[in-house]
């Protein structure tokens, strides 16, 4: 209790402080009372940035659990060909998200990186593109490459419950004619259920959290296209000095964070209650 009252509770009740006054970080604090929480709610950058974390997560939701899942799948076998590539696949997930996202910074480079390079060699050169330089296109390589790096996390997750289901089930629906996709949805899916619970959860979360990726490839740009409310609240705390408004910001994102865990947990359980 004392360590937790030291480490989370004397720092949250610091911040909620913070969160009502206009301060810089090296004076002392002024009492703002609800004028942080009133700019938040009139600053169009940070309501927009919330449009495009949820465009993160939706798209996270595809590129890492869907694709994850679909892997798990495919690659449950005991074959040595698929463990080789149950290694290969996972290895991102070992790499930092800001080494990820400088190593794809490159990748992506207009002039000198490899997506364009390969584009012009096999004669596409005229789809080479600034990719990291159009809103069009940023945000999406920054949730392709977030897929990249965390679909084999969630591929593992996948696969160790895919490890606890009878393979007797399994054979029983063939013996019954039940074809690879009857099993998946009809097997696989609904035994899965509580893990790909677990799994939303994370991404959702994780989702709003996301800054890394956004600082190393993009910063927020171009004009403010890949802004998310983390990297928002960096910029208007460090890079402005505005300790205050910042912890403001980042108050609000977790209340928000909250209360979508909370709604997703009580429905969930609601649905198991439902099902049982």
């Amino acid at each position: 209790m004392l360590l937790f009252g030291i480490f989370v509770l004397m720092p949250l009740g610091a911040s909620v402080y913070y969160a009502f006054t206009f301060w810089d970080g090296f004076g002392a604090p002024q009492w703002a009372g609800l004028a942080n929480f009133a700019r938040a709610v009139t600053d169009l950058t940070y309501l927009y940035s919330y449009v495009h974390v949820v465009i993160y997560i939706f798209a996270t939701l595809v590129f890492e659990v869907t694709f994850g899942l679909v892997m798990a799948v495919v690659l449950d076998s005991n074959r040595r060909p698929f463990s080789l590539m149950r290694g290969m696949f996972f290895s991102p997930v070992v790499l930092s998200m800001s080494a990820a996202g400088v190593l794809w910074t490159f990748v992506l480079d207009y002039r000198t990186g490899l997506l364009n390079s390969v584009l012009k060699s096999i004669g596409l050169g005229d789809f080479a593109q600034p990719w990291m330089s159009q809103p069009e296109t940023a945000l999406l390589f920054i949730c392709i490459v977030s897929g990249w790096k965390y679909a084999g996390f969630y591929m593992v997750i996948f696969f160790a419950a895919l490890r606890r289901i009878p393979r007797n089930i399994y054979e029983a629906a063939r013996l019954d004619g039940a074809g690879e996709l009857q099993q998946f949805f009809m097997i696989t899916v609904p035994l899965l259920k509580q893990n790909m619970l677990v799994c939303v959860l994370l991404a959702v979360t994780g989702g709003f959290a996301g800054f890394d990726l956004f600082f190393t490839m993009s910063n927020g740009q171009p004009f403010g296209a890949t802004e998310v409310p983390a990297t928002w609240i960096i910029k208007q705390a460090f890079d402005q000095n505005q300790i205050g408004y910042g912890i403001a910001l980042t108050v609000i994102l977790t209340l928000v964070v909250s209360v979508i865990s909370i709604i997703y947990l009580r429905l969930s359980e609601r649905t198991n209650v439902t099902r049982f």
